[in-house]
């Protein structure tokens, strides 16, 4: 059985203005285990969808199965990472973990979760960072902080919305390493779906692209397997024929064709 399905999910708002339909059709099968990239242009509904999933958003026609159940509301099976860290600046990088650990791990005692927090402070080499605050650390660190939250409440199914748009190229880079790590780490259980603009970024850590339409009324356009065999190290596949003919297919997608007149 598929962990995550989507059905002819529609996803509408209703405001003002009247009825919005953000997204409409969606028809999505998600394998336990899966990394899963959704792609697309600004407003094509990319974070609608993941809030469905995160039980955020409300569908508004088809059905949206989790392990075979609707989706009724958040839960501890999912966990999310967002863009801005979404950190309690008022406490030190430990606390941030252990106040999520503390919340939905009711069931362990004081010392396992303790044991807990130190594993993903050490798997994220922020030991020696612990008792900083937000505002102490940079942008790579505090999204390290927010990765290490998530995969310490343990949840079945990770979704990221952007989490690295807003780091520089080069902390971006370890940051798709330290993910593909935790994920190892692991055993690939955790199923990860993640939103963003960067079809590199898509490419190096997905096993598959699902690329939207345009909204209003966006819907699947494409979804494209990534062939590129795991472990992946960043220098192979930049050089990968695979990568060139996914990242061509892509731009095809999803950049307009320009023409500069004579």
């Amino acid at each position: 059985m598929s962990q995550i399905q989507l059905t002819n999910v529609e996803i509408a708002f209703t405001g003002a203005k009247g009825r919005f339909v953000a997204v409409r059709n969606v028809n999505l099968t998600i394998q336990k285990g899966e990394i899963v990239a959704i792609i697309g242009h600004s407003g094509c509904g990319k974070s609608t969808i993941l809030n469905a999933i995160a039980g955020m958003n409300k569908i508004t026609g088809g059905e949206l199965l989790i392990n075979g159940q609707p989706v009724k509301g958040p839960g501890p099976d999912r966990g999310m990472v967002f863009q801005h860290y979404s950190l309690l600046p008022w406490m030190s990088v430990e606390r941030n973990i252990r106040v999520a650990v503390d919340s939905v791990l009711k069931d362990k005692s004081s010392d396992e979760k303790a044991e807990i927090v130190q594993y993903f402070l050490k798997a994220v080499n922020l030991e020696q960072h612990r008792n900083k605050l937000p505002s102490e650390i940079s942008g790579g660190m505090k999204q390290r902080t927010a990765i290490a939250r998530a995969f310490a409440i343990n949840p079945e199914i990770l979704l990221l919305d952007e989490p690295f748009g807003a780091l520089d190229a080069l902390t971006k880079a370890d940051m798709h390493v330290e993910l593909l790590r935790l994920w190892n780490l692991d055993n690939r259980q955790k199923t990860i779906i993640m939103i963003t603009h960067d079809i590199e970024e898509a490419i190096f850590l997905a096993d598959r692209i699902v690329v939207m339409t345009d909204g209003p009324l966006a819907t699947i356009r494409e979804i494209e397997n990534v062939t590129i065999e795991r472990p992946r190290h960043k220098k192979d596949v930049a050089h990968s024929p695979v990568y060139n003919q996914i990242r061509d297919r892509m731009l095809d997608l999803l950049v307009d064709k320009m023409s500069i007149a004579d």
